[in-house]
């Protein structure tokens, strides 16, 4: 299958060189890396911002840039929607002047206004200005008009280092309903990984400007010189699940895998929206609030105790991390004492033991 978007560029600015290739398939594609290490760049590479001193971007069909052949479409001709790190909005226009901005740019446009508006959720916001709107309400506004100017793509720079920690979770249901919605491909740059996996399990990892692996979440942490680059971030498992049953009485949610076995009670609290049965959410888990035992153990609280076998070890400063098969690939980290004492090796059938508070849900 084609992907939405292919490139194969080369860019060297001052000692620093960019030198990537990858297909982005459609959905939301995070980029991950340490700063510095180009992704910002990239990104202008695409919108055409910067141009790179040999290669070529495809977006769709269309050839936007091709350095053998000469091609170098304009900014506004590559229909790119970018969302900058600092929310550039214009102080003197209203919230609707400035999502209909795009629009003025591009009657072509084929979201339509009113929908868009909906969706999120600022058609109270149309007669304010941007300084009576907080950090999260500017930066959907911000979306909102790129999405109006015509888009084939949306891609956005660190958008959530401009709101507050506590806004982060209530942008990510946003970017999730485009996606699902108007079916726009996204890039979005962030060195915060958990924020990343809260919106998406397909990442592009970025180091010293060099594509170093691209792929679902799950899988590229068989790699441990992936695993190595990210976990300093703070590491997180990521499932996606379906809401399967509302258990009676207690408050909790049973979830489970689309094609396998797994399953886990999650507490009715932690949804950040209304619960349907069959809606499907990502369900996220630190590797150190998993703890492994040999055999399953009665008359504990710990409502998750998922049978598995344990695929791979790889220890780091005085950690053993665990990836263990329960249907859906789950990370563990214990200290290589545990291990040791545990007798834990691949093949070994285990128990995976976690609270249902420590979930998080998105």
């Amino acid at each position: 299958m084609s992907g939405i978007l292919t490139f194969d560029i080369k860019l060297q600015r001052k000692g620093f060189v960019l030198d990537v290739q990858a297909e982005i398939q459609k959905g939301i594609t995070g980029i991950y890396g340490p700063s510095g290490h180009g992704k910002s760049t990239l990104l202008n590479a695409i919108a055409g911002l910067v141009h790179p001193d040999s290669g070529y971007v495809k977006i769709a069909n269309d050839i936007v840039y091709d350095s053998k052949n000469h091609v170098n479409i304009s900014v506004q001709k590559r229909k790119v929607g970018y969302v900058f790190q600092d929310i550039r909005l214009f102080p003197h226009l209203s919230i609707e002047k400035n999502l209909k901005y795009g629009t003025d740019r591009n009657p072509s446009a084929t979201i339509e206004f009113e929908e868009l508006v909906d969706v999120l959720q600022v058609r109270s916001l149309l007669n304010k200005r941007p300084s009576e709107c907080s950090g999260g309400e500017k930066q959907r506004i911000s979306i909102g008009r790129a999405l109006l100017s015509g888009a084939r793509i949306l891609m956005m720079d660190e958008p959530f280092s401009a709101v507050d920690i506590n806004l982060r979770n209530s942008i990510i249901p946003f970017l999730k309903a485009i996606s699902q919605r108007f079916h726009v491909p996204m890039l979005v740059v962030s060195h915060d990984l958990p924020d990343l996996l809260s919106l998406t399990s397909d990442l592009l990892l970025l180091k010293e400007g060099k594509v170093k692996a691209l792929g679902r979440f799950h899988d590229l942490i068989l790699d441990e010189t992936n695993l190595d680059m990210m976990k300093g971030a703070g590491l997180y498992n990521v499932f996606d699940l379906s809401v399967f049953a509302m258990l009676p009485g207690k408050d909790m949610v049973l979830l489970r895998g689309h094609s396998n076995n797994f399953q886990v009670q999650a507490l009715l609290q932690t949804f950040q929206e209304k619960v349907e049965i069959n809606s499907t959410v990502k369900v996220l888990i630190r590797p150190e609030d998993i703890s492994i035992a040999r055999q399953p153990v009665d008359h504990i609280s710990l409502r998750n105790q998922l049978q598995g076998t344990i695929e791979k070890i790889f220890t780091r400063d005085g950690l053993s991390f665990c990836l263990v098969d329960a249907g859906e690939k789950v990370l563990v980290e214990i200290t290589e004492a545990s291990r040791k004492n545990m007798e834990l090796e691949p093949g070994k059938t285990v128990f995976c033991l976690f609270k249902s508070a420590a979930l998080k849900i998105c």
